[in-house]
C-alpha cells in the first residue's frame, strides 16, 4: 500500500525537476539574455583652430550587433538624421527603410526627444546616412553601418568612400586618392611668370617660365573629405613677402 502511494509523489518530483531544467535552459538562452544596447552619437562638436565646430559624423560609425540588440542614436549639434540606405546608393533613402527623421538639437541638450532607437532584426549589413541638405552631410562622409564586412568587399570604408565619391561636392574625381611625393603634375593652362619682385618677368634664357598644378583628393584625420591643388614650378613671389604665412600669396593663385 505504501509503495503505490509513493508513486504519485515520485512522479510529481520528476515533473518538478523537469520543469526546473526547462526553465533554467530558457534563462540561459542567448536570445533571452544576450541582447545589448549600442549607443551611437550623431553629430556633436569637434575642436578646431578657432574653437569648436559641428562634427559631421557618427560615433562610432560602424558597429557589430546581434539579432535582438538595440541601437540607440543620440542626436547632438546641430540637426541630423539616421536614415537607412542601400550600399549602392549611400545618400538616398531606401524604400520602406528606417528613418529617425530630423532631430534638431543646436544646444547639445540631453533628453528622450533627442534620441531614436531601433532593434536589429537581421545579421545582414544595415547602412545609414544623414539626409541633411539633400545628402550634403552624407557626401562629406556622414554615414554609419551595422554589421558591415570588416574585410573584403562592402566594408564600412567602402561605403563611406562611395558616399563621398558619389555625393561629395568638393571632389573632382570619383576615386579618393592621395598625392605622393612622386606624383606627376596634372596638365594645366596656368602660366606663372618668374621675376624678382621688381616687375621683371624674363628668365635667364629670356623665355617666360611656366608651372603646372597637381590635383589631389583624400580624407582628413577625422574622416572628412578634402581636396588640394599643388602649384609646381617657379614662382614670382616678391622677396620676403608673407614670410611664415599659411595659405599662399594674395592674387597669386587662380580662383
Amino acid at each position: 500500500m505504501k509503495y503505490f502511494a509513493a508513486l504519485p509523489l515520485v512522479a510529481g518530483l520528476a515533473a518538478a525537476q523537469s520543469t526546473y531544467v526547462m526553465s533554467a535552459a530558457a534563462v540561459a538562452s542567448p536570445a533571452a539574455e544576450g541582447a545589448q544596447t549600442h549607443t551611437v552619437t550623431v553629430g556633436g562638436l569637434k575642436p578646431v583652430s578657432t574653437g569648436m565646430a559641428p562634427f559631421l559624423g557618427y560615433t562610432p560609425e560602424a558597429i557589430t550587433a546581434a539579432i535582438g540588440d538595440t541601437v540607440k542614436f543620440v542626436f547632438m549639434q546641430k540637426n541630423h538624421t539616421a536614415t537607412q540606405s542601400t550600399f549602392a546608393a549611400p545618400c538616398n533613402a531606401m524604400a520602406n527603410g528606417m528613418d529617425s527623421g530630423f532631430k534638431p538639437n543646436p544646444m547639445g541638450m540631453t533628453g528622450a526627444e533627442f534620441e531614436w532607437t531601433m532593434t536589429v532584426n537581421t545579421l545582414d549589413p544595415l547602412w545609414f546616412y544623414c539626409k541633411q541638405k539633400n545628402g550634403t552631410h552624407c557626401g562629406k562622409g556622414m554615414v554609419m553601418s551595422i554589421n558591415a564586412a570588416t574585410t573584403g568587399d562592402k566594408t564600412h570604408a567602402d561605403f563611406k568612400q562611395l558616399a563621398i565619391s558619389k555625393n561629395g561636392t568638393d571632389l573632382t574625381s570619383a576615386a579618393i586618392q592621395s598625392v605622393g611625393a612622386t606624383a606627376a603634375a596634372a596638365a594645366s593652362t596656368v602660366t606663372v611668370l618668374a621675376g624678382d619682385g621688381t616687375g621683371s618677368t624674363a628668365t635667364a634664357s629670356g623665355a617666360a617660365a611656366t608651372a603646372s598644378i597637381a590635383q589631389g583628393q583624400g580624407l582628413t584625420g577625422d574622416g572628412q573629405a578634402c581636396s588640394c591643388s599643388c602649384l609646381c614650378g617657379v614662382n614670382s613671389f616678391p622677396a620676403a613677402a608673407a614670410q611664415n604665412a599659411f595659405g599662399g600669396f594674395p592674387a597669386m593663385f587662380p580662383s
